[in-house]
């Protein structure tokens, strides 16, 4: 029998597996049927299977980042408002990151998908959540000269208490999409209070010894990605970007999911990245 032929003969096992996946869309089907996806922002029921928002949630989540943020520090700014990679907060330089992105601001739709993903272990949010900040790091100039991920690591008493720790499944999710290797440079040693409510001098202060370098890793000059779920005042981005570059990276970048609000306080003049 010639072999082109024989290879367009189909065997039982093909047909068995036709059957499997026919059987698996029927089901499918029935369960859409049953349980209509929903949309993972307003839960409101999807007209398209397979999505993960709704129309207008998925518009309003792209308005939102779109906006102009500043690339050092990420915060909402106006046009024309940044001056040599700069806003006007941030211009005091020299920064311990070189640069950060952010998908949205804290105060939309992202930052409520963010606490739910972060407080209520609501781990279907991760590939949505992951994706954007994904996009949004694809997007930055500098996304080539990244070598290696890191996150901004938990204290272990805190891990004990959360069953999901948003930046360090976050940051292994975005490595994935970027197919970079994650590198666990950072450790927590010192816990310390919430920020909630500090002026900028208090938060550098709190976090100020909290975060060494890992003892079995040693940095070559690499270019990093440093991810959070949060950034607000920059403190323990800065903080633990300077323990990065005091262990031997070249250079380090942000990215963070969202990015919150901060009143400058009268004890500072400008706000460190």
């Amino acid at each position: 029998m010639p072999a082109l032929f024989q290879e367009d003969v189909a065997t039982p096992g093909d047909v068995r597996q036709k059957d499997r996946s026919r059987v698996g869309k029927i089901f499918r089907s029935f369960a859409d049927v049953l349980f209509p996806p929903r949309c993972l922002a307003c839960a409101h029921p999807l007209a398209i299977s397979g999505s993960l928002l709704c129309d207008p949630c998925d518009a309003a989540i792209d308005l939102l980042t779109q906006h102009l943020a500043c690339p050092t520090c990420a915060a909402n700014v106006a046009e024309y408002a940044v001056s040599e990679g700069c806003c006007r907060q941030c211009r005091s330089g020299p920064h311990s990151v070189s640069g950060t992105v952010r998908t949205a601001p804290y105060r939309s739709v992202v930052g409520d998908l963010l606490r739910r993903y972060k407080y209520d272990a609501r781990e279907d949010l991760e590939p949505l959540l992951a994706g954007m900040l994904s996009s949004m790091i694809d997007a930055a100039p500098w996304r080539d000269q990244i070598e290696a991920v890191v996150s901004v690591p938990t204290h272990w008493r805190r891990r004990l208490s959360r069953r999901l720790h948003a930046a360090e499944t976050l940051a292994a999710a975005v490595a994935t999409r970027l197919e970079l290797p994650v590198v666990n440079a950072l450790r927590r040693v010192r816990s310390g209070p919430h920020q909630v409510g500090l002026s900028y001098t208090k938060r550098a202060e709190n976090v100020r010894g909290a975060f060494a370098s890992t003892r079995d890793v040693t940095l070559h000059a690499p270019t990093i990605l440093l991810v959070d779920d949060v950034r607000t005042s920059g403190a323990t981005l800065t903080e633990c970007a300077r323990i990065l570059r005091k262990a031997g990276a070249k250079r380090v970048y942000a990215a963070v999911v969202a990015r919150a609000g901060f009143e400058q306080k009268r004890d500072v003049k400008h706000l460190p990245v």
